[in-house]
């Protein structure tokens, strides 16, 4: 089967409320183990995609998996009377930018991505440290369940050829998203049962990603992109790394961004320039702006307490965050320590 293009109000609040569950226990306990945290997220998922009215039909399938550091993380979520399932890929904490800016040194410089063809020449390149996140993605197993000792191409393959597969992704998690669907569609032979969703991406890699990208994933028969990169209006980091100096004229009046983060902005731009492009074709409708509302008002500054850099990052925080994406979008909002209680009274036998 092939995918319809095109943005998809209900489908964007499915695979939101799916990238917000993938940050549930991220954080693992003292001394447990890798395997243990997988267990414990896989339960806690579950537990909140049951609780939740978009989601209640879904159902971990495979993972979650996370690689050797618990740095990267990755599941899919079925739905099987629907016959569709879901990869989500877990982002980092919004600040994951400004660490990459202050080390842009080792990983944003681009590096070849063989999963698109060269168009004219040019070769399709993502920054290295994406790079490096894909590799970890594309080499995870899930050792525990459904899937057993399989890859995520391996378990795919073995999903029914009618059943759409979605790939999403929040933030750090967009942008690895975008790089792990060309691999994906290579895997499975064809990009027909792929439709990509990422909320709040920065761009992956340059110019000639873009153009494949963009060129890969449209439903030919209606014109229409199957790739759909969702942002909200004043969120920075899809700024990152095409469109930086936008970031300078956020908020203004109020939280005005600091001289020392345009200075670091500009620092930056010396280096990169303009060899990065955002995927997302206007002609086909790959972009969908959400329109954001400041969230800080100044009246609210005493309470808290915060100064300098404080309150513009503060802003952009709460901007970028999947709470806030959610809400632009109308979803349910994510209540992860109720999934989590949800989660533990199902490991103690509490609750089925």
């Amino acid at each position: 089967m092939s995918v319809m293009g095109g943005y998809d109000p209900g489908e964007a609040l499915l695979l939101m409320t799916l990238s917000a569950y993938a940050y549930i226990d991220a954080t693992p306990l003292p001394g447990e183990t890798i395997p243990h945290q997988e267990d414990r997220m896989r339960t806690d998922i579950d537990a909140a995609l049951a609780a939740t009215a978009q989601t209640a039909a879904w159902r971990v399938v495979w993972g979650p998996a996370l690689n050797e550091d618990g740095s990267n993380m990755m599941f899919v979520a079925g739905n099987a009377a629907a016959g569709q399932c879901a990869v989500a890929v877990r982002g980092t904490v919004w600040s994951f930018w400004l660490d990459w800016l202050e080390d842009f040194t080792s990983v944003l410089p681009l590096v070849d991505y063989p999963y698109l063809s060269p168009t004219s020449g040019s070769q399709p390149r993502i920054a290295a440290g994406t790079s490096v996140g894909l590799e970890q993605l594309t080499a995870m197993t899930w050792t525990d369940g459904p899937g057993e000792g399989s890859d995520l191409a391996t378990f795919l393959h073995g999903t029914p050829a009618t059943a759409a597969i979605f790939v999403t992704g929040h933030s750090l998690g967009g942008c690895l998203a975008s790089a792990l669907a060309p691999w994906l569609a290579s895997k499975l032979g064809s990009a027909g049962r792929l439709k990509i969703y990422t909320f709040a991406a920065p761009s992956a890699g340059n110019g000639a990603f873009a153009t494949q990208y963009d060129t890969l994933f449209t439903d030919a028969a209606h014109k229409k992109s199957t790739a759909l990169r969702v942002y909200n209006s004043l969120d920075v980091v899809p700024n990152a790394w095409a469109s930086l100096p936008t970031v300078e004229t956020y908020y203004t009046p109020f939280p005005p961004c600091p001289q020392d983060v345009k200075s670091l902005i500009q620092r930056v731009l010396a280096d990169v320039g303009t060899t990065y492009v955002q995927v997302g074709s206007n002609q086909t409708g790959g972009t969908h702006e959400l329109p954001g509302h400041i969230i800080i008002w100044p009246e609210a500054t005493a309470q808290l307490n915060l100064i300098g850099d404080g309150l513009f990052l503060y802003e952009a925080a709460e901007q970028h965050g999947s709470r806030n994406y959610l809400k632009l979008l109308q979803a349910e909002p994510v209540d992860a320590t109720a999934a989590k209680l949800r989660g533990t009274a199902r490991r103690l036998g509490l609750a089925t």
